[in-house]
């Protein structure tokens, strides 16, 4: 974003329209003259290269245009400290003395007594003295954007600035559904979803102008997720902007899409990391215990009659889902549909609630028959731990129903249980033990695999002739063998490690 008195923008009607730049004509021109200044300024003081951009306003440019471009490419620029010495210790010690100069002869008294101190000339300490101020600070270097890359930079600036006063905003798009209902989540955005359909979706957010507290905090969140809404196939944005001080603001209708054809850039998908430490901490503490359940981060989007929930975790083990959703401090209106919305979801999705204890709103958590779990500082694990456990065993008396009397007919040498497990909806290890008492006939059970008498015969041959676990491993792959140590434990060989490189490691026999 760009502080907020650099916001070019016209407002007609109602309505307010950034002033956006173009590539070409006067524009264009404009970003390449900066981007020399920049270019040719290396080793040149921050104050000078200010001087040279202030020339360039006073030739009738808009001032906040220039700035703007410039605060930009001081993003991609390295200003360093030029001085032999500290200029903070410098100035304590000219300044220690307390009682002022009043003459010649005092003040080149005190530059000598600081110069031997720190081992410079008198004459150079005025030079030194406030060179870690931003003005005084030396160009180290400079990555030079395009001119069309600077523009498209500010006007993606131009829009964020201006979505900081949003009371709230409406976004419509068709593809990269993932990463902006993703960002949505982890940058603690409030929303609520109008509409999914395949491909497209529109969302409602609360903008930061809406909000009494964090309204920095929030505003800079809502910023971020605006790249990410660029990047889709199509996209359309409705924005409602307060302007004005306290008791004269003034509310204008802001529209945007991508059939504008405003010059915007092209953005990098990147993973920008968890927005909430709870989340974090919870995710870290959870992945460490290494139990059987897989934790998944974004697990997609659930439709209730309320509307569309994005829950923030999902627990997997043997095609069982399990959502967790942690709920903080959000407005009473917002907490008020998150629970309209935990209350209507459909038959068999199962839910784990995390709320925080001291929200007004947690009795009402309380009181959905939902599996609750209360925090303060972080998510709990052991009681997430007991539903799960308690999950398990009832999926285990599950299986032990839909395995009973089970009879597998193998069509081929290798048979990958975990495909069948997961057709069945049971856990793999529960297909495993059923099996296990009495296997097809001609048939072994190593593993996950059920593999022929004849296809036995064969890995034994290939291990008479082959130690290397590499490249036994791939022999395996061509029977259809994806995990090869636990069919190698059944035949009687084991893996001696000499690194971490399955290259490096040998099959012997017991």
């Amino acid at each position: 974003m760009l502080p907020s008195e650099l916001l070019v923008a016209r407002i007609k009607g109602g309505v307010i329209c950034p002033g956006y730049l173009s590539p070409d004509g006067a524009d264009g021109a404009l970003a390449a003259r900066l981007i020399s200044i920049y270019s040719k300024s290396l080793g040149k003081k921050k104050a000078e290269i200010s001087g040279a951009a202030k020339k360039i306003e006073s030739e009738g440019n808009d001032f906040r245009v220039v700035r703007g471009l410039c605060a930009l490419l001081d993003r991609l620029s390295v200003f360093e400290v030029r001085s032999p010495v500290d200029p903070q210790a410098l100035r304590e010690s000219l300044f220690a003395r307390g009682a002022p100069v009043l003459d010649e002869v005092g003040r080149r008294e005190v530059l000598g007594d600081a110069a031997a101190r720190f081992r410079i000339k008198p004459d150079e300490i005025l030079r030194y003295i406030w060179a870690d101020l931003p003005d005084e600070r030396v160009l180290a270097s400079f990555s030079a954007p395009s001119p069309d890359e600077l523009i498209a930079s500010y006007n993606l600036s131009l829009t964020q600035t201006l979505l900081f006063r949003a009371t709230f905003l409406e976004v419509s798009a068709k593809g990269n559904l993932r990463p902006i209902f993703g960002g949505v989540k982890r940058l603690g955005l409030m929303y609520s979803i109008r509409a999914a359909d395949g491909n497209s979706a529109s969302i409602s957010i609360e903008g930061p102008a809406s909000m009494l507290k964090l309204t920095e905090r929030y505003g800079t969140s809502l910023a971020k997720l605006l790249p990410k809404v660029l990047e889709s196939e199509e996209w359309e944005i409705h924005a409602q902007i307060s302007r004005g001080s306290f008791g004269k603001k003034r509310l204008l209708d802001f529209r945007l899409s991508s059939s504008d054809g405003i010059p915007f850039p092209e953005v990098p998908r990147q993973d920008e990391g968890y927005d909430s430490s709870v989340e974090e901490s919870f995710a870290r503490r959870f992945r460490a215990l290494e139990t059987r359940w897989v934790l998944l981060r974004e697990p997609g989007l659930i439709s209730t009659p309320a509307g569309i929930l994005i829950p923030d975790f999902a627990f997997e083990l043997g095609g069982r889902r399990i959502y967790l959703e942690i709920v903080g401090f959000w407005t009473p209106e917002y907490l008020e549909k998150k629970i309209s919305k935990l209350n209507s979801l459909p038959p068999g999705i199962e839910f784990i609630i995390a709320v925080n204890r001291s929200l007004a709103s947690a009795d009402r958590f309380r009181r959905s028959g939902k599996n609750i779990v209360e925090f303060d500082d972080e998510v709990p694990l052991r009681p997430i731990l007991g539903i799960l456990e308690e999950v398990e065993r009832s999926a285990s008396k599950d299986s032990e129903k839909k395995l009973r009397g089970l009879k597998i007919e193998p069509k081929s040498d290798v048979v990958d249980l975990a495909e069948i497990a997961a057709r069945l909806g049971v856990p793999c290890d529960a297909l495993v033990g059923a099996i296990a008492e009495s296997p097809p006939k001609g048939y072994s059970l190593a593993g996950e695999y059920l593999i022929s008498e004849r296809t036995v015969s064969e890995l034994h041959r290939t291990l008479s002739t082959e130690r290397s676990l590499g490249a036994i491993e791939e022999r395996f792959r061509a029977f259809g063998i994806k995990n090869a140590i636990p069919v190698l434990t059944k035949l009687g060989y084991y893996v001696r490690w000499t690194g971490l490189s399955p290259g490096s490691a040998e099959v012997q026999k017991k």
